[in-house]
């Protein structure tokens, strides 16, 4: 007669613990974020294992399926482990295996900025038509140009359905033109066309998504049917809870909670955290302990991810001279010390040129070089097997 095994409650314990430990590792999302505890250690700056160096990774990526990549914008890690770059000058979007190797791709004309829903939908902002409407104001001897002088890079959203062998497809555009400003000079309005710039789908199965809308200046949420959801999530202006000019925004979840940030290009308040239910901000003036505190005087592109331990990675497209150095990528941790600088202009490696994409996966930042027409990885340095 065989007696049953009894295994001792600590290797229970410890195998709970173990499977415990793989699920916090299953991917959930573009970015790839993971549900954390919410009583994390404090950060040890003297312990040997903090992360403060990133190395890249070659070779860098240039090309995909024979054509070399022209003016990337985007860059892009879904939940089915594929890399998606936003190839924009070449109007298509590219689907590689993480080591690079080119999967397919997919006609879009101008896109800048994409995401993976839960239902392994993908959605494109792009722009699809020209305009070569530009006004010329007088004042004196001075004269402005001011609205669009030809590519519309934002102002529609394409989605492309998981299950079917369609391509994307238009599924929400904006009025065009799509706003007006009225300027004294000419005595009349002057109409623009609309700007997006950045997208990010929710982590929860609702198939909700959020728009960056750089134009008018708000973060704009949709439902699963691709209908805006007014008013809008976050509103114009330069505060706390408010956006000027957001070119990006990023939605993760710790700690079983979800959040949105966004970075914007004008204004102090270079990236921001808010509530994805109602836009409430999730701090307030003077509260110590958040990264977005961190001011940023840089007018231009800013792109913003956060890893599963809450740091968050800020990349400029332009160098901020109020920051101390002349960098363009900055880590901070969650207590918003910061962890990491680097990025100078020009070509070579820890460099860039206008860069307009970011993406984090298991340690891995993705930096879509947009001036140099390339895809760069850096890895962080202690993960790196000797």
């Amino acid at each position: 007669m065989k007696r049953a095994l009894k295994i001792p409650d600590m290797y229970v314990s410890l195998a709970l613990g173990i499977l415990a430990a793989m699920a916090l590792l299953l991917p959930n999302g573009c970015g790839d974020k993971v549900a954390l505890p919410s009583d994390l250690p404090a950060p040890c700056y003297s312990c040997g294992n903090v992360d403060t160096a990133y190395v890249q990774v070659n070779p860098t990526w240039t090309s995909a399926d024979g054509m070399a990549l022209n003016n990337p914008y985007d860059v892009c890690i879904g939940y089915d482990q594929f890399v998606y770059v936003c190839d924009t000058k070449n109007n298509r979007v590219v689907k590689l295996a993480e080591d690079g190797t080119f999967i397919e791709s997919d006609s879009v004309v101008n896109p800048v900025a994409i995401t993976q829903d839960r239902g392994l939908d993908l959605l494109v902002v792009a722009g699809d038509f020209f305009t070569t409407r530009p006004d010329t104001i007088f004042a004196g001897t001075d004269s402005m140009r001011i609205g669009l002088d030809s590519t519309v890079y934002g102002n529609a959203i394409y989605r492309k359905r998981h299950f079917g062998n369609e391509g994307f497809q238009v599924v929400w555009r904006a009025d065009s033109p799509y706003y007006s400003r009225y300027f004294p000079q000419l005595g009349r309005d002057v109409w623009y066309e609309a700007e997006f710039w950045g997208i990010a789908a929710s982590t929860e199965t609702n198939k909700e998504y959020f728009l960056a809308d750089f134009a008018v200046g708000r973060i704009m949420k949709f439902n699963s049917q691709d209908k805006p959801v007014p008013p809008e999530l976050v509103s114009e202006g330069v505060a706390y809870g408010k956006t000027s000019y957001p070119s990006d925004v990023y939605f993760y979840t710790i700690a079983g909670r979800n959040y949105l940030a966004f970075a914007q290009g004008y204004g102090n308040f270079g990236a921001q955290i808010v509530s994805p239910i109602n836009g409430t901000p999730l701090f307030t003036a003077g509260e110590a302990g958040l990264p977005p505190l961190v001011r940023f005087s840089a007018r231009g592109f800013k792109q913003v991810v956060v890893d599963e331990q809450s740091n968050f990675y800020v990349l400029l497209a332009a160098t901020d001279t109020d920051l101390g150095a002349r960098h363009l990528l900055y880590k901070y941790d969650r207590t918003g010390e910061k962890l990491l600088e680097f990025g100078t202009e020009g070509s070579g490696e820890r460099q860039f040129r206008g860069p307009r994409g970011l993406a984090y996966k298991n340690g891995i930042l993705y930096i879509a070089d947009t001036g140099n027409n390339r895809i760069v990885r850096y890895q962080l340095a202690t993960d790196i097997q000797q």
